[in-house]
Order: structure tokens, then sequence, then C-alpha cells
């Protein structure tokens, strides 16, 4: 097995990333854990005192690290369980560090959470991390590990919440609580309102923008009763709220404020929804109203929740409910922890300008905002130039601007750059501020620095829709922006093989004028919550910087994202997400290194497919197991053959047989 000294370093290197500078190593540390392991060492006769490689306290956890230099020495499972006979225990990583888990236990251990035993073998480019948590009369083994980011103070619980006792994130109870509030509005639209599909989503942006309003109050809306024809409807209420937070404290143009209030002008004189029900004693919309401010509210002012699509899933849940998924017109909700994964990607900042040329709900531009308020820090100067000039939006749909501008609106983002146009067909000069000069050029304004992009998929169905393919919606939306501008897209994985002659020669000519950087295989189960299964990629490109022929590109694979599809649940965070996607940055960015299983550099030409699996080849180095198993096919088809009288033709004939044949003797 070689000598570990490697990857202790390694080790030790993963740890002083999460905040652990000087953990126990082998006889060191307190009294305690010494205690704790006596009688336990690996040897045959386990007598001595354990000695294991790594041992530090998070948040009351034991967390013991073993280590092994080659990967195929991080685990033996045998019967599905992980032995820790001898010399297995000796052996193996993973085994080791549960063998000593299991002696401090049993000893007694002044800490009761219980212990992580973690097995690492292999380098930094080429490893494993196998997890097995021991306590409270369990014994489970835990999904494998890019790092240790997981043991850090802030996630440790978390983490053990979910992996170990199965319980759901944080961030999925909260996206619960927006299902149930919808769910209950749907069938309450439905039921008592009888409100359209359609009208659903436009309805609640309404009532939330009257939310906003400090003079509006639940307690003025009194319901319609029979014989009282002078009262002012609670729509009536509701609209003029709406319409007068937009006017005064958002400050948005006339025209804007016009279109949304045509979505939201059926409210003011649909019976359904103001006269009192009798199951209610309350109008539909009072009934409505009270929802959304003690269940939803808190999730559009929350500051920790600033990067969620309040509005968007809203809208999905609507459409779920409503016996449908959005298909027919190529919609698709953009997760939130790939909307700010991407703008991660391309590295928004608070000094940049950012567009969504396809922008629907808004929450890539909800993720830029958070993220380019964070970078601004207490800067409120510059906070409110962003919300006023570095945030725009184009989307064609009625419904679908109506909600993108409302979110953005509920946000603060005052004057709303959000355009109801098709990305084909919007003034470009005109959105990058640009300044015609009197001999009729264009001198540039602000421009666009970085695009984020989910155009509507599968629209190219035939000859006269190719223009709608994916690949021409990149192709226009890195004309936005400025040289050296950045743009990623979640696209369908075909999108990257260019199916027909109109995107192999987009494909061409994007690399003419663009740079491609990188591109990132996701979980094929990325968009399940929306009812839709697409394989996707994100693809980044860098624009105004021709492809060079001989620059690598990033082709990485990141299917195993930290989610998975859970029963009833949908798409849920395994506990690990966090820590996977801090390696997939750190990779990226050249802080760790990775193998060939989750990213080759490549040069790249237009008619390549442009992913992962189309680079890939395997950079490990061969081991025992697979020169046994290659020998083992290897006799194993010999014995074939013979067996069916095939076996002249793979038997070699001597020489000497040879020349004796060709003379006519018999053998």
């Amino acid at each position: 097995m070689g000598n570990e000294r490697a990857t202790d370093q390694f080790v030790r290197d993963l740890l002083r990333e999460i905040g652990v500078e000087r953990p126990w190593e082998q006889e060191g540390g307190p009294q305690w854990k010494r205690n704790a392991l006596r009688g336990g060492s690996k040897s045959a006769t386990g007598i001595a005192e354990g000695k294991p490689e790594f041992v530090f306290l998070s948040e009351g956890f034991v967390v013991m690290i073993e280590d092994k230099r080659e990967v195929r020495f991080t685990r033996r499972i045998e019967n599905g369980l992980v032995t820790t006979d001898y010399p297995f225990r000796a052996d193996y990583a993973l085994n080791g560090a549960v063998h000593y888990a299991q002696t401090m236990l049993d000893n007694g251990i002044p800490h009761d959470k219980g212990i992580f035993a973690v097995g690492v073998g292999g380098d930094e480019e080429h490893h494993e991390i196998a997890v097995v948590y021991l306590g409270a009369g369990m014994v489970k083994q835990l999904d494998d590990l890019d790092n240790l980011d997981v043991f850090a103070a802030d996630q440790i619980n978390e983490y053990h919440a979910v992996q170990v006792l199965d319980e759901r994130p944080r961030a999925e109870v909260r996206l619960d609580d927006i299902r149930a509030a919808a769910e209950r509005l749907h069938e309450g639209m439905r039921n008592y309102g009888s409100v359209e599909n359609n009208r659903k989503a436009p309805l609640v942006s309404a009532i939330l923008l009257a939310l906003k309003n400090d003079y509006f109050d639940i307690t003025q809306l009194q319901g319609r009763t029979p014989g009282n024809n002078g009262q002012v409807w609670d729509g009536r209420i509701i609209y003029d709220a709406a319409k007068q937070y937009m006017e005064s404290e958002a400050l948005m143009p006339q025209q804007k404020i016009g279109t949304l209030l045509d979505q939201f002008a059926y409210i003011r004189t649909s019976p359904p929804l103001n006269r009192v029900h009798r199951d209610l004693g309350e109008s539909p919309l009072k009934w409505m109203t009270r929802i959304l401010a003690d269940e939803v509210m808190h999730a559009v002012t929350d500051p920790s929740m600033t990067a969620f699509d309040v509005l968007g899933n809203f809208y999905h849940e609507f459409i779920a409910y409503g016996g449908g998924d959005g298909s027919g017109l190529g919609i698709v909700l953009t997760p939130e922890h790939v909307t700010t994964l991407m703008a991660e990607l391309i590295d928004i900042s608070a000094s940049d300008y950012v567009l969504d040329p396809t922008a629907g709900t808004a929450s890539f531009l909800i993720a830029a905002m958070h993220r380019m308020f964070q970078d601004a820090g207490h800067n409120e100067t510059l906070k409110e130039q962003i919300r006023r000039e570095r945030l725009h939006g184009i989307e064609l749909q009625d419904k679908l601007f109506a909600i993108g501008t409302t979110n953005m609106i509920l946000r603060g983002d005052g004057k709303a750059n959000f355009r109801r146009d098709s990305i084909f067909e919007a003034p470009l000069h005109e959105m990058r501020g640009d300044i015609k000069m009197p001999d009729g050029s264009w001198a540039m304004g602000h421009g666009f620095t970085k695009v984020l992009l989910n155009p509507p998929y599968s629209q190219s169905k035939d000859k006269s829709t190719r223009n709608l393919s994916e690949l021409a919606f990149i192709e226009k939306a890195l004309t936005f922006l400025n040289p050296g501008g950045r743009l990623a897209a979640i696209v369908p994985q075909s999108t990257m093989v260019g199916k027909t002659k109109e995107d192999k020669a987009r494909k061409k000519q994007i690399l003419t004028h663009n740079s491609l950087d990188m591109v990132i295989t996701m979980n094929p189960m990325t968009f399940a919550n929306s009812g839709h299964t697409p394989h996707t990629v994100v693809a980044v490109f860098t624009a105004g910087r021709p492809h060079k022929r001989d620059a690598k590109v990033k082709f990485i694979n990141f299917e195993d994202d930290g989610y998975k599809v859970a029963a009833h649940r949908g798409l849920v965070d395994t506990g690990i997400a966090d820590s996977r996607r801090r390696h997939l940055i750190d990779v990226i960015n050249g802080d760790a290194q990775a193998d060939t299983g989750f990213i080759v550099r490549s040069e790249v030409m237009p008619e390549d497919e442009w992913q992962h699996s189309y680079f890939y080849f395997n950079d490990q180095p061969p081991q025992y197991e697979d020169f046994l198993a290659t020998a083992a096919d290897y006799v194993t088809w010999q014995v074939d053959m013979h067996a069916h009288g095939l076996g002249d033709l793979i038997t070699p004939t001597p020489k000497s047989e040879e020349s004796e044949l060709e003379e006519g003797v018999t053998v």
C-alpha cells in the first residue's frame, strides 16, 4: 500500500479549508480520546491503543479519519457491510475508521452526538472519500464526498439531519411551505372564486403588490353582500392599492404600470371573487389575501430568501395543479440552486449590467440581484443603482411578463427594466444604452457584461421554426454583450450536438465571434419538479473573443450534484449539495484537482459534440484487480472457443509442425 504521507497532507489541506488547523493525530489529543481508543489497535491482536490518523470535534460530533495512498484501499464491503475483521481494518481506510469509532463507542466518550468515520483513499486528483455514521445504536453508510466541507461547524448539523436522520433540508421545508400555500390557493380560487388557470398567478401578483402598500389594510376588505350595492368591492380596493404602490413607491413608467394593471383588471368586477362566500364567511379575495400575508409575504421580504423565486414557484404549482406543465410553451422553471450556480459561474458582481433575454418569472434576475447585493455590502447607493440600472429582462408572454415584473418590484427594483418583447426583435442599441452619433454610427453605452439564459426548449420542430432553436437564442444573446462579457445558458444536451444544418452553421458562427469556456453536464433530474426530465448542460461563453483553435475548454460531468428525486417530494438536497458545488467551483478555478471522470480539458471544433461524454477518456491507472479481471476474461474466451469446436482458430501451430505438414509428412 506504500507510503501514505502524500495522502496525509492532502487530508490536512482539506481540514484547513474547513477551519480545522490542528486535528489530533495518531496518539495525540486529550486523555478522553486515548482512553476511548484503549484496546483498539488495528493489528491482529487488537490489544494496544488505537492510533487513528486524524480525529477532531465539530459541534459535539467526533470525526474520525483514516487514509490510504491508493483509491482501491478506500473501503472493503462484505455482504453490504463495512467489515472490521482483521486484516481488512488494517488494509482499508474506511474499515479502519469504523473499527476505531466502534472501539470509542464501546469504551465510552463524553460526546453523545455520534461519530463520523471517514475513509480517504488516493490523492488530490484521484481520490474517494467514504463515510459511515455510528451512534445511538445506528451504523449507517452515507454518500461519498468530494471534500470535507460537510464537517465544518456551520454545516455538520444540517448534514447529520439530512444524511443520517433522513430529515428534510431547510430549503425544502421552505419550498414546501410555498407549495402548501399554493395548493390551498389553487383549490380556493377554483372552488370559491372560479378563477381560470391563466389568471391565478396575476391574481397573486396583484395581492402581493397591494400588501406592499403601507396604506392597505386587510380589514378594508368587507366583501360584497346582497343589497349593499354602494359598497366598494374588495377587488377594487386591492387593484387600487397595487396601482398606488407601483406609482408612488416603485416609480415605474406609466406604460409598464398599465400593462400590469391590464392583467389585474378582472378582479375589480368578478362577482365570485368579491361576494362573501357562505363557507368562508368572507370574500374569496380576503381569504386569499390573509393566506398570502400570513404564509407567503415573509418569503419575499426575508433577506435570507432573497434568491428564492416565490412567484415563479407559485406559477409552477398553479400549472401543475391545473393539469398542465407548460411544455407546450417550452416553459421550464429553473430551480434556485441552478440560477445561483450560473450566476456564480460567470462571476456576477455589483459592477455588472445583467440581462436575461428570456426572463420568464425573473428567477435569474432575482439570483443576480442577490449576488450583486452581497457584493455591494453596505453601499446603499450602489444597491440603488443596481435596482434602477443594472438588471434587465425581456419576456414575450403576457402572463410571465406580469409575474416577472412583479417579482422584481417586490424586491425593490423600482424601475423594473423588464421589457415585453422578443429577444429577436428587442431594440439592441436602446437596451444597451448606446448613443446614435450624427454620422449614424453608434457610441457604446453601458451595454451588458453578463447574460443568464434558459431559452424555451424544443421550439424548433420543423424547417419553418429552425430560427427558434436553443442555439439561435444563444447566438442572439451573445450579440447583446460587450466584448469580454460572459453568458451562461442552460439548454438540452442535444443543443451542443447541432443536429440540423442550421445549428451546425450556428456553432461555427458562435466560435468565429465568441469563445466557448466550459460545458457542464447537469443532473438528469434537474427539472423533475417542473414535470420535465430533459438532460441538460450549462454552457459558458465569452462574447467578442474569437475562439482560439488551441484553447482548452472545460468539459465537466456534474450529474452527481447532491440532489436526487424522492417519492412525493421531488428533487431534494441529500445533504451534500453545497459540498459538491464547492468542489465544482474549486476545480473550475484551479483550486482543486479532479480526474477525467469529472473534468476533461480539450480543444474543440464546431463539428464536435460540446459535452463531457464526447471528450471523456479514462485516466485512472490500471489496478491489480483490473489485470485479474482482464486475464479472467481472456481465459473464459479461450475456454468458450474450445468448447464450441473453434480451438484450432486460436491455437498457434508450432513452426516445426508447419514445415512437416508442408512436406506432406504425417505427424
